[in-house]
């Protein structure tokens, strides 16, 4: 073999070489698999928590009078999350919102694979909008209940997922899931009139769609830290775009302990309700401060007991500065019946017009909470 040859074979020796290790280097599936898995927890999760989410459809009773025959008619409907097994093992509990079942007679749920079956309404909670129902037959194979998290430890802009049924009809897109980040924490005075009671929701930007109430809201351990409720759509001259908004998981459980125990929620009361009113932090003699303002009194309540009247600025609570009917209904909710709740009120005199028309008094008042009706 001459030189000239010995060189071209070693040329295409090594370029053969080179060649073999771009292309070793070059194995895109199985590294990009490994990333993808490891930094997207939302595959796993959607796999796990899909089979817990039901569709509900919420049905009425009708009569009709030329037939004489009484039918049960589908009236709407929602979602609802597996959230507790039965202490047999065989039946359990849901989780929705009470506005996916308000007026309803009679209740059925739709699982994952196709199984369908009735459930009752074993309570509810219209002050946070949650209700419990209960059914008796066992869950589709591998299906478990979704593990509640703790929504008090949320962090904005953080991972959010949400998994529910949007749609309606025949048109219901069963276990949708979408994605986004936590957007806001304790917004207030966002409630659409689903709630009676003050609640600070959680906001995020994961889409949330009519027929996802009563869905999940997920970490990124897929645990339950929310309950969608509504979203802002439209207001007066805007369109908004990825504005949802959730019932923290934290807030309400003890209400879901209570409804599954009981089939009610127990609260202790004043017996007033309340506003928010912006102002100075300290009182000044033409200006209430900012706090919870005494809106009507129910008569023979604790409150109508204790003095309390209508225009009444609760500055404290057991040694909390209130700053809004939040923080007030919070303050409550932190006690038992039968507890004392220590207030500081300020009082302003009004004229006919609602005007004020001197100084204001100091008064410190203390009542005992009672059992709401």
């Amino acid at each position: 073999m001459n030189r000239n040859t010995l060189t071209r074979c070693l040329t295409l020796l090594l370029a053969a070489l080179m060649l073999h290790g771009m292309l070793a280097l070059a194995e895109p599936e199985a590294t990009y698999d490994v990333i993808y898995s490891a930094n997207n927890p939302i595959p796993e999760i959607a796999a796990r928590v899909r089979p817990a989410i039901v569709q509900v459809t919420t049905s009425v009773e009708e009569w009709d009078a030329e037939t004489r025959k009484a039918a049960v008619e589908p009236m709407s409907g929602g979602s609802a999350c597996y959230i507790r097994k039965d202490e047999d093992g065989e039946g359990g509990y849901l989780l929705t919102n009470y506005h996916v079942v308000q007026d309803g007679d009679a209740f059925s749920v739709l699982w994952l694979d196709g199984t369908e079956m009735d459930v009752q309404l074993i309570g509810y909670d219209d002050g946070s909008d949650i209700a419990i129902l209960k059914f008796d037959d066992p869950v589709p194979e591998g299906t478990e209940p979704i593990p509640l998290g703790d929504s008090d430890a949320l962090q904005i802009g953080e991972l959010a997922i949400c998994i529910g049924n949007p749609g309606a009809g025949e048109e219901v897109l069963f276990a949708t899931v979408t994605a986004g980040i936590i957007s806001g924490l304790q917004r207030e005075d966002v409630n659409a009139d689903n709630f009676s009671h003050s609640i600070s929701v959680i906001q995020t930007d994961a889409p949330i769609n009519s027929g996802n109430s009563g869905g999940a809201l997920l970490n990124s351990r897929g645990e339950l830290v929310g309950i969608p409720t509504l979203k802002m759509g439209v207001g007066y001259s805007t369109v908004y775009e990825g504005l949802g908004f959730c019932i923290p998981i934290s807030f309400v459980k003890d209400y879901i302990d209570q409804i599954i125990d009981n089939g009610n929620v127990v609260r202790p009361r004043m017996g007033v309700t309340v506003v928010s009113i912006d102002g100075p932090d300290e009182p000044m003699r033409r200006y209430p401060p900012c706090g919870a303002q005494i809106y009507s009194v129910e008569p023979g309540t604790p409150a109508d007991r204790a003095g309390l009247e209508v225009n009444d600025v609760i500055y404290e609570a057991n040694g909390v500065r209130i700053k809004s009917s939040l923080d007030m209904v919070t303050a409550v909710d932190k006690c038992e019946a039968g507890d004392d709740m220590n207030l500081v009120v300020y009082r302003y005199n009004y004229d006919s017009d609602g005007n004020i028309t001197s100084g204001y008094e100091r008064l410190e008042i203390t009542l005992k909470l009672e059992i709401i009706d």
